[in-house]
């Protein structure tokens, strides 16, 4: 890959064996540390959380239903359903009541010594510790911030080695990974109680628990440009771009290779973008399947600068007032204006065919969680307690952030989540294809 495309090898073994040593996870000691990520598009507004159960039946009397089905074969969605067992944990700890925040608080007190662990791939919930343990007093909520990429392969290996430190997990679901090899077996679970998610999108609701959406967006300097300097994915193969656009090294980051698999999978919209923007059909190579796979191609050969994390994309754009790179990396970056003083901006309803994919950032009980109580009124606070509008959301709900709850008030000058094409993930396809799209990528880096 051009300019450090050396390192690249270098820098996935070291991903690999970071990740099989279980690195990349601190604990967060002071509460006042900071810092983080998120998004989602359009999906119908029927359906509410409300409704799963059906007609006078209680979720406990759900509950008890589903474990039986569970009991009796697979799920239909990953092919490994929950076992019995593991759905009677979640009965028997209350993930189907719907019991309030102080009814919670008490019990996480009285039951549990007031201990909660949550293991997050946002450094922001470094905030959510401090003002937790303010409402909450007696409550010590212990925080351990773990890389993206490293968050599945330390929870299955602790898992399967039978320990059970964290009660709640908040990772962000790209490939199916989450959905296929944690929910379906009942090592994660859902807490969906109706007085939290009854408005929030039935569509959001049919596999984890959703906290926020994010996305990823092309960022510029105010310092050099007054408008968005491209507005096609397509522009940055362009002479012109050469060697002046940043991405985060695709190869272990597995939201660009969630976003280049979609991309496959809407290789017509790729192509019709092309036209767009040459004004003539693309002709592809023959080492070119699909012009998704043409895009990624000419995209290496136009000399991508390529950093190994988003904080260095961002800063290479945004430091100063000189800088002429554009980067690609997470919309909650945005907030790096107000709290750094950085000169970016990004005009995602301008591209086409669109500005991204939609990553839902999720919570989830582990099963057998220590401190079952204090994972629900974690997770309760965390969207936004009874109202919405609490302290737990405050740290997420930034530009380039949407919360799921309509209740939540938006962040100020947040675009609507709507208003912006975006491709939703197909989880199934993703995780299907994933592995040849970056063996191809690999293939031309």
């Amino acid at each position: 890959m051009r300019r450090r495309g050396k390192r690249l090898l270098a820098l996935a073994l070291a991903g690999m064996m970071a990740a099989s040593a279980l690195t990349g996870c601190e604990k967060i000691e002071d509460t006042k540390a900071a810092s983080g990520n998120t998004t989602a598009a359009k999906a119908a507004d029927e359906g509410k959380a409300g409704e799963q159960p059906g007609a006078g039946e209680t979720q406990k009397e759900a509950a008890g239903d589903k474990a039986g089905e569970n009991a009796a074969g697979e799920n239909a969605a990953g092919g490994n359903a929950a076992s019995a067992p593991e759905e009677q944990w979640a009965v028997d700890a209350g993930l189907y009541e719907d019991e309030s925040s102080d009814e919670l608080y008490k019990k996480a007190l009285d039951e549990e010594g007031g201990k909660v662990v949550i293991y997050s791939i946002s450094s922001r919930m470094a905030k959510v510790k401090a003002s937790f343990e303010e409402d909450y007093p007696g409550m010590t909520l212990e925080v351990y911030d773990i890389n993206a990429n490293d968050m599945s392969t330390k929870l299955s290996t602790e898992y399967n080695s039978g320990i059970r430190t964290a009660d709640v997990i908040h990772s962000k679901e790209q490939t199916g990974d989450y959905m296929i090899n944690f929910f379906n077996k009942g090592i994660l679970h859902n807490y969906q109680p109706e007085s939290i998610y009854k408005n929030v999108n039935q569509e959001y609701l049919k596999d984890m628990t959703p906290l926020y959406f994010e996305t990823d967006w092309w960022f510029y300097n105010t310092g050099i440009y007054t408008e968005t300097p491209i507005t096609n994915w397509w522009d940055v193969t362009k002479p012109e771009w050469n060697g002046s656009f940043v991405l985060q090294n695709p190869i272990g980051t597995v939201s660009y290779m969630a976003l280049f698999t979609t991309m496959v999978e809407h290789a017509d919209e790729m192509a019709e973008a092309y036209k767009a923007c040459y004004g003539e059909d693309i002709v592809l190579a023959d080492d070119e399947p699909t012009a998704a796979h043409a895009w990624m191609k000419r995209v290496l050969e136009n000399d991508p600068v390529i950093f190994d994390s988003n904080n260095e994309v961002i800063q290479s754009v945004g430091e100063g007032k000189e800088s002429k790179l554009i980067g690609y990396t997470p919309s909650s970056k945005y907030r790096e204006r107000a709290d750094k003083g950085w000169n970016i901006e990004s005009e995602p309803l301008k591209m086409e065919p669109v500005s991204g994919v939609a990553f839902m950032n999720f919570v989830a009980v582990v099963n057998e969680a220590p401190h079952p109580n204090g994972a629900k009124l974690l997770i309760r606070y965390l969207l936004g307690g009874e109202d919405g509008n609490g302290n737990g959301i405050k740290p997420f709900n930034t530009i380039g952030g949407w919360p799921v709850r309509p209740e939540t008030t938006p962040a100020e000058g947040n675009i609507p989540l709507e208003d912006m094409k975006l491709w939703m993930i197909n989880y199934d396809f993703v995780y299907k294809n994933l592995q040849d799209v970056q063996d191809y990528w690999y293939q031309f880096r």
